[in-house]
């Protein structure tokens, strides 16, 4: 296991149980004592945990759980020239000729369909009407999108339900580009709505390599539903305004992390 993963392991642990002794957290990680204070002293820093006498006392954290799902338009608007930035990059350094890919309708990600049309031949899966329309002046025979069926979601502009999660069930892709409205240490990435947040998880069982395009504003926000853990990811993109401690949880879990 690696330090990140047992870091959030302790943590989930204590939360459940309240308080621990190191004795029994050892005993249930299978490290040292020693590594267990290590990992306590981190969490404690962090204002997770206390330590008690002999052991470590859970935190009860205060985080507020976002619950509005914002209009695509706002959300568009929001960190515009980041969002490109992001997009560019990942488009250039991730896509190849020949490649099978899937974008969902992320603001950042439906951003990528218009970075691709240098490419002879290219398959890109959707469930977003915002990719489809960037990318409809590039399609052809052999640089092609497919999109799913399913239930029309106006909010997000994505097709959701039982036909889209069974649409990507059907195909396997070399990458798939996600996004999310929120991600922290504890939750993980985020979404408002379980629906959409279903359709992402088909997406990632599909794809050998899962690319995350995230603007650093929406680290430290949290929504009801989880797409992701960061350790379900391979490629984490970002800008350079991610903070040192965030930056370093990332590099600690093994995810490749690039900041532009």
């Amino acid at each position: 296991m690696l330090p990140l993963q047992r870091k959030q392991a302790l943590l989930a642990y204590l939360a459940d149980k309240g308080a621990a002794t190191l004795k029994e957290m050892s005993d249930r990680f299978g490290v040292s004592e020693m590594t267990i204070r290590r990992d306590l002293n981190a969490l404690e820093q962090e204002n997770r945990i206390r330590r008690s006498h002999g052991g470590a006392v859970y935190e009860e954290q205060k985080q507020e759980i976002s619950q509005d799902e914002p209009e695509i338009e706002a959300k568009q608007a929001v960190n515009q020239d980041i969002k490109e930035r992001l997009a560019a990059y990942a488009a250039q350094r991730f896509v190849r000729s020949g490649d099978t890919i899937v974008l969902e309708n992320g603001t950042t990600v439906s951003r990528m369909a218009e970075r691709l049309a240098h490419l002879d031949q290219l398959t890109i899966l959707t469930n977003g009407i915002d990719t489809i329309s960037r990318f409809r002046p590039y399609a052809t025979d052999n640089r092609m999108i497919i999109s799913c069926g399913g239930m029309f979601r106006d909010i997000s502009g994505t097709f959701v339900g039982p036909m889209a999660e069974e649409f990507f069930s059907r195909f396997h892709a070399d990458t798939l580009f996600l996004s999310a409205l929120g991600y922290t240490p504890e939750a993980g990435f985020t979404d408002p709505n379980l629906m959409d947040t279903q359709v992402k998880k088909i997406m990632m069982r599909s794809a050998k390599k899962v690319v995350m395009l995230l603007d650093s504003s929406k680290i430290g926000k949290r929504f009801f539903s989880p797409v992701a853990a960061l350790t379900d990811i391979h490629v984490f993109v970002t800008d350079d305004n991610l903070t040192h401690e965030h930056r370093k949880l990332i590099e600690e879990s093994g995810v490749e992390l690039h900041i532009i």
